[in-house]
């Protein structure tokens, strides 16, 4: 009854915060409409947990009982080590061989598990997060999910405010759908999971980036921006690479004339020199690819995953990974299909249909992008191909490709958006009298 009551608090606190605070007023939509897309992220906040306590049953498999049973064995610890459990929270102090610390880490299971790679990062963020509100949800998973849902929209809203300004007035508004309303995103950005996370840092750090670039408040977003890049690579580190790489290229579309010429040619000697220097470190990187696919699948023949596309192991090298970049592009376009295994790959088919026929649709309204327009596809550009790359090199299993390229898949949306005659597309759903009836309902409930 108390965790309920809670429940019930803090969301009224989250809805109030939709006509009170600066970031939600600004973004254009209104109080009731930023309560409705609110509510169907909830909905899917809720809905994970279901699924990982009664249909994937195993405790010790799903991520969000990981990360959640790590944070309330840490909080158990602060009344008998009030010092080291705050290190451990904070990170300020914290040294792995300090015994107290090692007492109190005894009995969590993910706190030190780190990947090889670059790819993943530890688990000790969403962790040190999961404890901090405990000291708020008595013990509820359902409030953890909540606040985690919390962060993810208040990412989506900053994101969403940036994408608008590359938009022509009244134009913009289309990217409600891409952005607030693709089911993957909305199913796996709304719980207990690190993309939660990277979706907060990535909406912010695009948010105070932009800003940025705009020369507006430079020393407070230049330190916003660093802050939000730092806690992205804890997240997820490839993440984070590919944002500042994408930027890069976006900022080269914003230079004119020598200015433009001079940005390529320090980018193209830097990499050459980086590559020259640590070829070691490339050769490296690539075995790292090779590495986390064979992991997958030694984890897909161990869990008798149906998703499995393939169970050949490879051997890692410096070229290894280019021979995967086919199947991998394949997989991530076409995979899962309605022919997949399982009931949620054939949920998540049904979305990659209908992105597969927005992409045809796309050819037919077609509209070089120019100006900011162009900026911001090329961002999207460059990021969805690094991210679906990297993924379908890296993962053969449907049922996680589906979770991991939900960043990709995100931007692949918004490049669309950014290739077509948006008022071509408004002048044809206004023929249709039913179009124009829900357009109108959509404009009144959603937006100012």
């Amino acid at each position: 009854m108390i965790a309920l009551i809670l429940f019930i608090f803090y969301l009224t606190l989250m809805l109030w915060s939709f006509s009170s605070l600066p970031l939600f007023r600004n973004s254009g939509l209104s109080s009731r409409g930023l309560s409705v897309l609110f509510g169907v992220k909830l909905v899917f906040s809720i809905s994970i947990v279901l699924v990982y306590t009664y249909y994937y049953t195993d405790r010790s498999y799903a991520d969000i009982y990981k990360y959640f049973d790590d944070g309330n064995t840490i909080y158990s610890s602060i009344g008998a080590h009030p010092k080291a459990s705050m290190k451990i929270i904070t990170g300020i102090g914290f040294d792995r061989s300090d015994p107290e610390i090692k007492e109190v880490l005894a009995n969590t299971h993910h706190y030190d598990k780190k990947d090889d790679s670059f790819l993943e990062s530890n688990h000790r963020q969403i962790i040190r997060i999961n404890t901090v509100f405990r000291f708020f949800s008595y013990g509820s998973i359902y409030i953890h999910s909540l606040f985690f849902c919390f962060l993810s929209f208040i990412g989506l809203v900053a994101l969403y405010r940036t994408l608008i300004l590359f938009f022509e007035k009244g134009t913009g508004q289309i990217l409600i759908i891409p952005v607030f309303l693709i089911p993957s995103v909305l199913f796996w950005s709304s719980g207990l999971l690190k993309e939660t996370l990277v979706i907060f840092f990535l909406g912010m750090l695009f948010f105070t980036s932009v800003k940025l670039f705009a020369m507006k408040n430079i020393f407070v977003n230049l330190i916003l921006s660093l802050l939000c890049l730092r806690f992205l690579y804890m997240a997820k580190p490839f993440i984070a690479l590919s944002f500042l790489i994408s930027f890069y290229i976006m900022g080269t579309f914003y230079f004119k004339g020598y200015l433009r010429v001079v940005s390529v040619l320090v980018a193209t000697l830097a990499v050459t020199w980086f590559l020259y220097a640590h070829n070691t470190f490339i050769c490296e990187i690539m075995s790292s690819l090779i590495n986390k696919r064979n992991e997958f699948v030694a984890l897909g023949l161990k869990m008798k995953a149906g998703s499995l596309v393939d169970e050949q192991v490879y051997v890692g090298g410096c070229l290894a990974p280019l021979k995967l970049v086919p199947m991998g592009i394949y997989n991530m376009f076409m995979q899962p299909f309605l022919w997949s295994h399982g009931l949620f790959e054939k949920l998540f088919a049904v979305e990659n249909l209908i992105v597969l026929v927005l992409t045809l649709l796309t050819l037919s309204v077609f509209q070089k992008p120019k100006g900011t327009k162009l900026q911001l596809a090329v961002f999207s550009f460059v990021f969805f191909v690094l991210n679906y790359t990297l993924i379908g090199i890296t993962v053969p299993i449907i049922g996680a490709l589906v979770r991991y390229k939900i960043f990709g898949l995100l931007f692949y949306l918004i490049m669309l958006a950014c290739l077509v005659d948006l008022n071509k597309i408004i002048s044809i759903a206004n023929k249709s009298p039913k179009t124009t009836f829900l357009l109108q309902k959509a404009q009144k409930l959603l937006f100012k």
